[in-house]
């Protein structure tokens, strides 16, 4: 299949780089292949990314639509079935045609009523009786659990296990397939787009509104009046984004706030403690309004939660209904890497094209996703909350209800045990702990956990539990110290993960101890996404060093499955001025590896370079300092005083205003005094940190940023727990592999550390090239990107730069001196 239009429905005259994007993407895509595309910001990715995906979906729709209808051609003597494929046909065109003219209609009504308003007025909301919040400590009783509930219930929590303890679970136990009404409206294949915020996707949404693309339907049967069919989207989130009822949304952890929602729509409650937006056979009308107006125009996440205001019928829940007709999802990757989230949500990625933009950091969210952490004073808390409930309750609570909280307490003071051990004799700052050592409490090997973990889920202890407490008015420290059986409810299921997969972790925090679990492989919580959609396209500005996703997320892939894209940058190649800086002004290298780059020789000349730099380059400029701490140093060591001389810090000042990220200091505020500075031509010299919050997602276009420099490399601890068993990880799962090929021990061994140090490299460059790619937003725009550090200057960190740096980077291979660089840079800002 080949695209319908050459320019992909483009709203403006695509670049030449946005054409072969889109046509890779277009080619991907119906391949059915893993695509990875790296495309610098300012390169109208998100509309490539838009046209490419749609045009293809359009394409694909027409043609299988053409299928449909023609089928194969019978034979001139069945007239039977020549009049069954012509009947087939007006059908599935009348369905089509009709549906569009409803949506089209629901679009004219909408933009009158919109000119009719002179502003938009919040509707009245429906209002709880007062009886609603009248609760007493009854309400937070536990109902009796029945124990055949255990093996006909399975937890939908269990979909949060790795892949392997799921089956494990399923052989013990069986599935039960949910069973969801089905919906009225056919099933659209989709493009599901995904990225890291609703706020980023709110830009996405706001760029999809530009498009307008071709009719899905046989050009010589529509009555396109040439406007083109609009794109019928929906934006889904979760409940904490969607709820619209008072009462549950004042909870504050998403857990609690599901829990409180489903609580409210148990059979038998009463019905002035319903909640009076949950869909009902009496609100039908409501709910299928709400699905096509959902569609009918282009709408971000706060839109859908206010039409669900408007029509006074649940966003969360009716969105469901919507998704069938819809042809693009928009939703945060969070809510698509949970299988369970998925299937909350009713999203089902088979057969469909999954997009996930910002995905540089994939791997780590994935890992966060799954990994989870616990102080040991919220421990200790959790634990008397539970106790003080059962003290309450205690000659209420009868059965299985009696038998698992006593379980539950046990499990939870042999973890504090643990923990308090720890606090009293450990002597380094990471401890790996196993499963078996938080388990080893008096009684608890006695313990199943995923029933243990079934129960807290089926009876909604969490809940009740967390309301008790409200109700009696206890004091809660901070919004952290919320939900803190929700939280132990997920350490539960990390403690179900097998060994393999990840790591227990306990820490030293001031007069705390921490506990975490840490996932180490994302492979297999990514696996079910890959297998099951039609293609998978992974996007972003820096997506460099790109060898981590073949070797450590999509390693079970064909190489022909996985392909790998890399853009230039719109920009004229002049308007980019790329230096590695390996030496100060003194002639030393400038070394800034953790053992030497507190020399006080280093820190001096790396202050006489900046005081160049800030010299020659206009408006804005940005330096990226490798941490918060060493920031702090060198900002301290160049205040000093110079007997010979005026201070580092003051030669600054004389030329531009200085301003500091720091750990405490808000950042919108920090950002506003530098572009007041910089708006009223003061300048501005702006020291950041790299993983800090002004490495990502912030634009320094323009005036803001025309010099950016990246100050060392951000290598994380290697001597830490964490570190010392990611990188064993990655070793012992490169040497079982070169084994399984045929490869000696020595050279198992030798390729095991190569691919140790490579990830090792590869998590510290991703950081770098997020924080250099801050500059150049638009094509007008110029800057010069600095790379101080002699290591800068080898060809093996020089390749794990984004190519489009890579290609600005001088060809000779001496690295030129300070000062001739500085020349080059007084030359490009000169023109």
């Amino acid at each position: 299949m080949e695209p319908s239009d050459p320019r992909f429905s483009h709203p403006y005259e695509p670049y030449d780089i946005q054409l072969e994007f889109m046509s890779s993407l277009y080619d991907t895509i119906q391949q059915g292949n893993v695509g990875i595309f790296e495309s610098p910001t300012g390169t109208g990715k998100s509309l490539s990314l838009i046209c490419g995906a749609l045009t293809w979906l359009r394409d694909h729709k027409r043609h299988s639509l053409e299928g449909d209808i023609n089928g194969t051609a019978p034979a001139t003597s069945d007239w039977l079935a020549a009049a069954e494929k012509v009947n087939r046909r007006k059908a599935l065109l009348r369905d089509r045609e009709e549906f569009e003219q409803k949506l089209a209609k629901l679009r004219r009504d909408e933009a009158r009523s919109q000119r009719r308003q002179e502003s938009d007025r919040p509707t009245k909301r429906v209002r709880l009786g007062q009886s609603a919040d009248r609760r007493n400590e009854d309400d937070f009783l536990l109902d009796e659990y029945e124990s055949g509930e255990e093996s006909s219930k399975p937890s939908n929590g269990q979909t949060h296990f790795s892949a392997s303890t799921r089956s494990l679970l399923e052989k013990l136990q069986g599935t039960t397939p949910a069973t969801e009404e089905d919906s009225v409206m056919p099933e659209e294949m989709k493009v599901i787009f995904c990225s890291r915020t609703h706020s980023q996707l709110s830009q996405f949404v706001n760029e999809l509104r530009r498009v307008k693309l071709p009719n899905s339907m046989p050009a010589e049967d529509t009555s396109d009046s040439g406007d083109g069919e609009p794109v019928k989207q929906l934006a889904l989130g979760s409940r904490k984004n969607l709820c619209i009822n008072e009462k549950v949304k004042r909870l504050q952890s998403t857990a609690a706030i599901n829990e409180g929602c489903l609580e409210l729509q148990k059979p038998g409650t009463a019905k002035d403690k319903r909640c009076p937006y949950v869909l009902s056979k009496e609100n039908v009308a409501q709910t299928n309004a709400f699905r096509d107006r959902a569609i009918a125009n282009i709408r971000d996440i706060e839109d859908i939660s206010k039409l669900g205001q408007e029509l006074k019928i649940c966003p969360y829940y009716a969105s469901r209904h919507a998704i069938n007709p819809s042809e693009v999802l928009t939703l945060p990757y969070p809510l698509l890497l949970q299988k369970s989230a998925r299937e909350a949500l009713g999203v089902s990625v088979k057969d469909n094209v999954v997009v996930i933009d910002e995905a540089h950091n994939l791997m780590d969210a994935i890992a966060d996703t799954f990994s989870v952490a616990i102080r040991l004073e919220q421990l200790k808390t959790v634990t008397r909350q539970v106790t003080a409930y059962v003290q309450r309750f205690k000659n209420k609570l009868k059965g299985k209800n009696r038998v698992y909280i006593t379980q539950l307490i046990r499990l939870m003071n042999s973890v504090t045990d643990c923990l308090e051990r720890l606090q009293r004799t450990a002597q380094q700052q990471d401890v790996q702990l196993t499963a078996a050592q938080l388990m080893a409490g008096k009684g608890v090997d006695q313990i199943t956990p995923h029933k243990l973990m079934q129960y807290i889920h089926q009876s909604k202890l969490a809940y009740k539990i967390e309301g008790y407490n409200e109700l009696q008015g206890a004091q809660v420290a901070s919004a952290t110290d919320r939900g803190l059986l929700m939280l132990f409810q997920s350490f539960l299921v990390a403690l179900m993960n097998p060994d393999a997969e990840g790591r227990f972790f306990a820490s030293r925090e001031d007069s705390d101890m921490s506990l975490r679990y840490t996932l180490l492989d994302p492979r297999e919580h990514f696996r079910d996404i890959v297998q099951e959609a039609r293609a998978v396209i992974l996007a972003g500005g820096t997506m460099s060093p790109m060898s981590d996703y073949a070797e450590h997320l999509f390693s079970y892939l064909p190489s022909n499955k996985l392909q790998t894209f890399s853009f230039g940058h719109v920009i004229p190649k002049d308007n980019i001025f790329v230096r590695p800086i390996t030496s100060g002004p003194s002639g030393t290298a400038l070394d800034f590896t953790f053992d030497k780059r507190g020399l006080p020789a280093t820190v001096t000349d790396l202050g006489r370079l900046l005081v160049q730099v800030v010299a020659i380059v206009p408006d804005g400029v940005v330096v990226f300092f490798p941490s918060y701490d060493y920031l702090a140093k060198v900002t301290k060591a160049w205040q000093q005083p110079n007997a010979a001389a005026l201070s580092v810090m003051q030669q600054l000042r004389q030329h531009k205003p200085v301003f500091e990220e720091s750990k405490g200091i808000a950042t919108d505020t920090l950002l506003g005094n530098y572009t007041e500075a910089i708006n009223s031509k003061r300048g501005g010299l702006l020291f950041a940190v790299i993983n800090g919050s002004l490495s990502e997602g912030i634009n320094f276009s323009d005036a803001l940023g025309r010099a950016v420099l990246c100050v060392g490399l951000p290598f994380p601890n290697a001597q830490s727990g964490l570190w010392k068993a990611k990188i064993q990880y990655i070793e012992a799962r490169k040497h079982a592999q070169c084994v399984k090929q045929g490869s000696s021990d020595a050279e198992a061994k030798t390729a095991a550390k190569a691919s140790g140090r490579d990830f090792y490299e590869n998590v510290c460059m991703r950081a770098v090239n997020q924080s250099i790619g801050r500059a150049i937003r638009h094509r007008e725009d110029y800057a010069a990107v600095l790379l101080v550090d002699r290591r800068f200057g080898t060809e093996r960190i020089k390749k794990k730069l984004p190519g489009w740096i890579q290609e600005s980077l001088p060809v000779n291979k001496v690295e030129a001196n300070w000062q001739s660089t500085a020349g080059e840079l007084k030359s490009f800002f000169a023109r």
